[in-house]
């Protein structure tokens, strides 16, 4: 079997790890949370990995829920690439704390779309993955809000909807 996809799904995850510890690097504060937030981007890598089907659906949902997060809920992406343009128009970047986020979208959108085709060339689809999605589709945000209420309240804002 072709494993490609599923070292794509593991790059994608190890680069987004990555990327946290640098934020945590730049924001003392949050090395707690992205300590812990990092757990469901390995869980996914490991699981695709070793031929697990949840890592699929873990995958798509964590990527999935961060893109959500930081670009429509918070301006991160679209700041992230502002100063992307900036570091190309002059050659610096006011702001590497958030440029981090352009390989942080990359990353994450990386992981949704090697997940869904992980799981597309799976063979055998069954009703039984519908559970592993609707799994996904629950803990996973319920795990990062619990995260944000445990370690950084003050990101709990952006789930306030008008």
């Amino acid at each position: 079997m072709d494993r490609r996809i599923d070292w794509a799904i593991a790059v994608c995850a190890s680069l987004f790890v990555a990327v946290l510890a640098v934020s945590a690097y730049f924001d003392p504060t949050i090395r707690v949370l992205h300590g812990f937030e990092a757990l469901p981007y390995v869980a996914a890598a490991v699981l695709c990995l070793r031929g697990n089907r949840f890592g699929y659906p873990l995958g798509l949902v964590s990527g999935a829920f961060w893109l959500w997060t930081a670009g429509f809920l918070t301006t991160f992406i679209l700041n992230g690439f502002q100063r992307l343009a900036m570091l190309f128009r002059t050659g610096r970047v006011d702001r590497a704390d958030i440029l981090i986020a352009v390989p942080a979208a990359i990353a994450t959108a990386g992981l949704a779309l090697f997940s869904i085709a992980g799981y597309a060339r799976q063979p055998a689809k069954s009703f039984r993955d519908v559970l592993l999605f609707v799994t996904a589709l629950v803990i996973v945000p319920a795990f990062f809000i619990g995260i944000m209420a445990a370690f950084a309240p003050r990101y709990l804002g952006m789930f306030r909807f008008k």
